[in-house]
């Protein structure tokens, strides 16, 4: 009978134990959504260059996204339909309160103030022909911010030669700020970043990747990016950074502790109420004061008069002396 007991008691303890643990397991996976759209472009037509790495270090980036937790829409090679296909499904997959990331490798324009990243099957002949062939950055940074999820995020490893200069070492993107947005190119506005060597990964993607597996903060991974490149580039390529956030922190690789990578909504504080105290006895005394009428009681203006007697001239005698000269007068 007690080894019966026993028995129970252990089965019990057990049971318990592995609810509790799956109760926990289910806490810390219990997180917001994340969303990427990874694209890498090699194979370039016509005058734009074909590029080395980009799907290279668009595999390494989706390879670490959904190790974190990403649900990553990934694109080789796209051709202009394909690129806005896929972000359209990106669009409509990013959901409220969640964080989308949008990484492109490949060819990237800048044409008067205006950012463009180019699929491989653009017919671009002059500059001018690259508004309509190409896709335009700030109408995707427009389309992230309105559809309102918490956090978005934009790597452009996308700052090559242009191909319509005649200088080299000329091209980059312009500066992007979109408000509640972080963004980073692989190098500064206005310059040009290096490809890397064949096979491999770019300078500026194999730092990223690095610091994405730390448990760093969103601002201290591109930071750490930029100083890494930066040093082994001889001082030739800084990547640019664009912090514009508002809500919250974010991490690729959470830290240990739970609660430093748990996000909480901001809560305005409540306006302080004022109490507003009456003193009766002091109202009172006031009250108990006694009333002074005065003949003029407001603003000094004398009370208007409703009958005014009418004066009579007064009446002369004469003394009697006065009659005396008079012809005539005893």
């Amino acid at each position: 009978m007690k080894y019966f007991i026993f028995l129970l008691v252990g089965s019990l303890s057990f049971h318990l134990y592995a609810d509790n643990r799956a109760v926990k397991i289910q806490g810390t996976t219990n997180q917001e959504q994340r969303v990427a759209l990874v694209i890498g472009n090699n194979n370039y037509q016509g005058v734009l260059s074909k590029l080395s790495n980009p799907i290279n270090d668009a595999k390494s980036i989706k390879n670490i996204l959904e190790k974190r937790g990403f649900q990553v829409i990934y694109r080789e090679d796209t051709t202009k339909r394909e690129m806005r296909s896929s972000l359209n499904q990106f669009y409509m997959t990013i959901k409220k309160g969640g964080v989308g990331m949008f990484y492109f490798s490949g060819h990237g324009i800048e044409v008067d103030g205006q950012n463009y990243l180019i699929p491989i099957d653009a017919k671009i002949t002059a500059k001018s022909d690259t508004e309509f062939e190409a896709i335009a950055l700030n109408k995707v940074t427009k389309r992230m911010q309105n559809i309102g999820n918490r956090l978005n995020i934009v790597v452009l490893d996308a700052c090559r030669n242009d191909p319509f200069s005649r200088s080299i070492g000329v091209g980059g993107l312009a500066k992007a700020e979109p408000i509640g947005m972080f963004v980073s190119y692989s190098t500064g506005a206005g310059s040009v970043s290096s490809d890397g060597r064949a096979g491999g990964n770019g300078l500026f993607t194999e730092s990223l990747i690095k610091y994405m597996g730390q448990e760093l903060d969103l601002r201290d991974v591109f930071q750490k990016t930029r100083e890494d490149v930066y040093l082994k580039s001889n001082k030739k390529q800084f990547p640019a950074i664009y912090d514009q956030t508002i809500r919250g922190r974010f991490y690729f690789t959470p830290p240990s502790s739970s609660s430093e990578a748990k996000y909480i909504e901001p809560v305005a504080p409540r306006q302080p109420t004022i109490e507003k105290r009456v003193n009766y006895s002091e109202e009172n005394r006031q009250r108990s004061k006694p009333v002074i009428h005065s003949d003029y009681p407001v603003n000094n203006i004398p009370r208007k008069r409703t009958y005014v007697e009418e004066e009579k001239p007064e009446k002369y005698f004469h003394p009697r002396e006065d009659y005396s000269s008079v012809v005539g007068y005893d």
